[in-house]
């Protein structure tokens, strides 16, 4: 039993017991690593002064929020993305540990029963987490640069 169970049993008498549970649980996990990734996205940035104008220009902070630092830390955006789906993506003790089937669980029972089939759907599943992962990975598209002044 892990140390989090108690608050796993909390989470399931509030929530009930649905995929919220294991929702939570994925949050929890993946905070730490997309809190990283956006916090070098952020330190990369000057706010202060990006922030001050747009407020002087005479923009909310809904729209500074989201129409100028967002932009700004797309890249951070996207590396906390990849990094969310790639760790709920190979995550599998939780998902046992709280007696929900997901793939990871289902190809781990199929193993028991028929070893061959289990390699080929776990090489299936790489391969679609693989293929996943590059999309995203190319879903940030390319800048284009300015030509330089002479």
């Amino acid at each position: 039993m892990p140390a989090a169970a108690p608050v796993y049993i909390w989470v399931t008498e509030v929530f009930g017991d649905s995929a919220l549970t294991l929702a939570f649980a994925y949050l929890v996990l993946v905070l730490p690593y997309s809190y990283r990734a956006l916090d070098a996205g952020l330190s990369a940035l000057d706010l202060k002064t990006l922030s001050e104008a747009a407020r002087s220009l005479g923009a909310g902070w809904g729209t500074v929020m989201l129409r100028v630092i967002a932009p700004n830390m797309s890249g951070a955006l996207l590396n906390a993305c990849l990094l969310s789906v790639a760790l709920v993506l190979g995550e599998f003790t939780i998902a046992n540990l709280l007696n929900y089937v997901n793939l990871q669980v289902a190809i781990n029972m199929l193993g028991r029963a028929n070893a061959g089939v289990s390699i080929a759907v776990s090489v299936a599943s790489l391969l679609f987490a693989f293929l996943l992962l590059l999309v995203l990975s190319f879903a940030g598209g390319t800048r284009v640069r300015s030509a330089r002044v002479r």
